[in-house]
Formats: C-alpha cells, sequence, structure tokens
C-alpha cells in the first residue's frame, strides 16, 4: 500500500523521488529522517516505528533506495518473518547489495518490490515468494504504487491520474519537482479512497509522504509524518552528498 513518483533528468543531474507509505490505522507511528551509519556506508531515512527498518532513504553515494509491498503476488502466510524494512535499511547502509539476497534467504520475507534508483535509471527487485527478478526502467517520468484491496488497477489509476493532472509540458527543476511530487502525493483524484495517491480507507490510509530531490551534490529532504492531504508538521532537509546530515 504505498506510492512512488520517480523523475529524473540526466542532463541536469536531478533525481527526485516521491513516495506515500499507506499503512493501518493500527501501526505505531514511524520516526522523522536520521542519519544512519556502519562501516560500509551512510544513509538518511526515516525509520519504522515497530521493527526499526524504513521503507525509502538517500545514501551517501547519490542512490534512493524504496520499497513497496507486492500484494499480487501468492501470498504465503509466514511463521517468522523478516520486516522488509530491515532489508531497505541494510541496502541503504550497503551492508548487502540488492543483488547479493538468494531465494533461500527471501523465504523469510513477504512478497516485495525493492527499487534501486539512480540518475541513469531505476533497478526494480523483485520478490514474489518464489523467484527473485531484476527488470530496469529509465523513463523521465514513472509511478509505481501498491494496494492490498485494488491490486494492480492501484498502479494504473495513480499513473493515469499524474499523466492527466499532473504531468508537466517541460522538464522540471529540482524545486519544481518536489512541488509536483508533493501536490500528486496529496491528491485525491480520481475520488478520495483506495486508489488515490493520497490514499484513504476505514482501515488504513497514506501516513507519510517522503520526497527527496537531487541536485548534482544538493539533497532536499522532505518528511510529512501524517496524512499528505491533512495540516501536520513537514521537516525540510537541506544538505550535500559531502556534508551529509539533517541538522546544521
Amino acid at each position: 500500500m504505498c506510492t512512488s513518483l520517480i523523475y529524473r533528468d540526466p542532463s541536469k543531474g536531478i533525481l527526485g523521488v516521491g513516495f506515500n507509505r499507506d499503512e493501518s490505522v493500527k501501526r505505531k507511528p514511524s520516526l522523522f529522517p536520521q542519519l544512519l551509519e556502519s562501516n560500509s556506508g551512510k544513509a538518511i531515512a526515516p525509520i519504522d516505528g515497530e521493527a526499526g527498518g524504513t521503507w525509502i532513504g538517500v545514501t551517501q553515494t547519490g542512490e534512493i533506495i524504496c520499497l513497496v509491498n507486492y500484494y499480487e503476488a501468492t501470498l504465503k502466510l509466514l511463521r517468522n518473518p523478516v520486516s522488509r524494512g530491515l532489508l531497505v535499511r541494510s541496502v541503504l547502509l550497503g551492508e548487502r547489495t540488492p543483488e547479493s539476497y538468494t531465494d533461500s534467504e527471501l523465504e523469510k520475507y513477504y512478497p516485495f518490490k525493492l527499487f534501486k534508483v539512480s540518475k541513469e535509471k531505476t533497478e526494480i527487485f523483485i520478490w514474489d515468494g518464489k523467484t527473485y527478478q531484476t527488470e530496469t526502467d529509465s523513463e523521465t517520468f514513472a509511478v509505481f504504487g501498491s494496494s492490498f484491496t485494488q491490486g494492480p488497477k492501484a498502479q494504473v489509476s495513480r499513473r493515469e491520474t499524474f499523466d492527466n493532472n499532473f504531468r508537466p509540458s517541460s522538464l522540471p527543476d529540482a524545486t519544481n519537482f518536489a512541488n509536483i511530487a508533493k501536490s500528486f502525493l496529496s491528491s485525491h483524484l480520481p475520488e478520495q479512497g483506495a486508489l488515490s495517491p493520497c490514499m484513504h480507507r476505514r482501515d488504513a490510509h497514506s501516513v507519510s509522504r517522503t520526497v527527496i530531490v537531487l541536485d548534482g551534490a544538493s539533497v532536499y529532504f522532505s518528511y510529512k509524518n501524517s496524512q499528505p492531504c491533512e495540516e501536520g508538521p513537514e521537516e525540510d532537509y537541506n544538505f550535500t552528498l559531502t556534508e551529509f546530515r539533517t541538522s546544521a
């Protein structure tokens, strides 16, 4: 239950990702973005309030990693599943590469699509519960989505919403893309509900909005820890890949 908008303009060195996280109304709130460090790398990411993993972040090498659940896959009940957010955290910190995971390791995880986004391309690592495959996308704009109740219809609908209402006539700069992403992810088109980018259901809804934009070595990271369409606190971070931090 998530929506991701990816934008790239390699000629200007611009890369951006906007992301709505959709979760159960019973799930614990997440923590605002923080600096993560290990012996193998650094990343900045919000933190899941339950398992301590994450669903999106940016690495000090200038890649954006994010994950959506893959509800269209055949769902097999797992006895002791590992949080998919811990996998994202390991990839962000360079402790593992997406390619290094084996089918036998991934049997502990529910299905997912992991996105490794660079200025040249998006690599999509797909675990369907049985096989682990890779796809590549290099479109200027791309919308990906998942939905527990609507399946692939959610992605189709949200792509149509973006193309018909938010896709700009010319390539935006970093600031304009951030504004486009925020508007799209706050939208209730075609109507407020399970298919809208800002998702609303009785049992679940969009719980946060993240926008990350790289412009050369400069990074803009915006995080709203509440429903995108509502009034609520929003933190903006501006830093560089060399001065990699969330505080002044």
